[in-house]
């Protein structure tokens, strides 16, 4: 199954003012789709989240 990975404007932003190595661990958690923690977002048709664990 293939599905199309999407980052909004805003988390992206988000990303890019965190320090080198929390980018490092999300682009990871994030290309290594569908492994993780991943749930569901209530109220919504098609969106999820991705739990990066801390450091």
């Amino acid at each position: 199954m293939t599905c199309k990975i999407t980052i909004r404007p805003k988390a992206l932003k988000f990303i890019e003012k965190q320090d080198k190595s929390q980018r490092l661990r999300i682009y990871k958690a994030i290309y290594n789709l569908p492994n993780g923690d991943i749930k569901k977002l209530v109220g919504s048709k098609d969106d999820y989240r991705l739990r990066v664990r801390r450091l």
